[in-house]
Parts: C-alpha cells; structure tokens; sequence
C-alpha cells in the first residue's frame, strides 16, 4: 500500500475513532455507543469478529490463544490475557455453567482480565489499528501529492484538492483557523498554529480554498484570531484587494517544504 493510501487510512482511523469517542456517555449516565462507528473502527484493526451466544466479540490474538477481546456494547469493555470461551462464559453464563462456585467468581468480577472501557478501549483499538500502517514518507512521496494536488487546481477539481489538502494537514500538523478568520465561500481554511500569545491563538501562516472559485491562496504572516489587522489580512487576499504570498504552484512548494521540515520522516 502506497503512503498516500496509508496516510488517508490513517486519517479514517482518527475519525471514525473521535465519532466513537464523543458517542461513549460520563460514567453513571444512559447512552447508546455508536456502534456502527465502532464497527468500521475495528474493520481497520487487527481485531477479528467472533459471534457467541449472544455477544458480538472482537478477538484479537496475542499468544497461543490467548489475546484481547473487545465486547461490543454499550460499556465497550476490553479483556487481556484471555480467551474467546472464558469472555463468554463470564458475560453470558448459561445456568448450566453457573453451578460452579469457580464459574460465579469469574461472573460476578471480570477484573483479573478487564483491561479497557469506554473511551480508553477506543483509543486501545485505535492504536492497534495505526500499528498496521506504515507512515514512512521519502521526499518523493510529498511531491507526487503536490504533482496531484496542482492537477487536482488546474482541472477545478475541487474534492481532489480538498483531499490532498487534507493529507498535507495531517502531515504537517495543522489546525483550522477560528472563526474569527472565517470568510465568504473560503471554507477549507488551516494553518501552522502556536499558542503562546495571550487572549488568542497565533498562526505563522494559513492556506485558504474557495471551493466555489477554485481559488487557493497563501497568507504568509503571523496572524492572531481577534487581532483586526490580521483579520482585514486575511478578507483582504480572500477578496482580491490584496496579492496572495503564493497560489497555485508557489503554494505547493510552499507545502511541501513545510512537510520536509518534519522529522523522521514519519507521522505519528
């Protein structure tokens, strides 16, 4: 599998984990986990699915039969060092199994082999599911998405550029502006962001694409969210009144030696 591949799979990975995170109620509280969510989660993982009685496992093999195992409910617990039949017995017991004195201890307390629940069973499964992916990227990997991404501009394919966009995002380590930088019809806005001036976040630079008009512009500057003048900065290039840093060709370039500043070359 290419990088690319890799990388847009590494960015399914992330999503899918943060829709199942923001489904998982405060403890004490009914909810309904996203299941579906979770279910695509766990198709990108190692896991495999096992049906037993009526529990949907998700068994994930570590040494001689033995692993973890996710139960796919609304607690979302993950055991560890155990087995397919001891989950099962432990959370859907037949009577005939509950006459063993040996049997009721496991039933009533799963905390010998409960490791995860919740939110950090998700983000347990989300890691195993990144650990298949190789993120290393060669300088060449950065220009062919850059080579893609000027085609993408050039034939106003719009989902394309959004997509490498997207990828040169999650290679970088981006953030979308606030809305305080928000303007007319330029809805992908992102940018390099610290967050060390007081009373707003200070971005070194941000991309902005009209979607609309296919236009894709640079502002090269420091730029605070609240700060007018940077706000006037950014409506003023969105608008035309004033010359972008870089477009088209110029902005890739742009892009891509901000992604070869990353060390490694991998993503975490």
């Amino acid at each position: 599998m290419s990088f690319k591949e890799n990388l847009k799979k590494k960015i399914s990975i992330d999503s899918l984990t943060g829709t199942a995170v923001r489904s998982v109620g405060t403890p004490g509280m009914s909810h309904k986990v996203d299941k579906n969510a979770v279910r695509e989660l766990l198709s990108l993982s190692p896991f495999i699915m096992e049906k037993r009685r009526d529990l949907e496992l998700y068994f994930l093999e570590v040494e001689g039969g033995t692993g973890e195992i996710l139960v796919l409910d609304n607690e979302l617990p993950l055991y560890t060092h155990t087995t397919v039949d001891d989950v099962t017995l432990r959370r859907s017991p037949e009577l005939k199994e509950m006459i063993s004195i040996r049997n009721i201890i496991k039933i009533l307390n799963d905390s010998d082999i409960l490791l995860h629940k919740g939110r950090e069973t998700l983000r347990h499964i989300q890691q195993r599911a990144l650990e298949l992916l190789d993120l290393r990227y060669e300088e060449a990997d950065i220009e062919q998405l850059a080579d893609e991404g000027l085609e993408a501009l050039a034939g106003a394919n719009s989902d394309q550029v959004i997509e490498i966009l997207d990828l040169f995002v999650e290679i970088i380590g981006c953030e979308p502006v606030p809305v305080e930088f928000a303007v007319n019809d330029y809805e992908m806005m992102f940018g390099a962001c610290e967050r060390k001036v007081e009373g707003g976040q200070l971005f070194n630079w941000v991309v902005m694409y009209n979607e609309k008009s296919n236009e894709l512009k640079l502002v090269r500057q420091n730029l605070i969210a609240g700060n007018k003048v940077s706000q006037d900065l950014i409506r003023g290039i969105a608008q035309g009144e004033i010359s972008p840093h870089a477009e088209g060709f110029g902005l890739f370039r742009f892009l891509v030696g901000e992604a070869l500043k990353n060390k490694g070359p991998t993503i975490h």
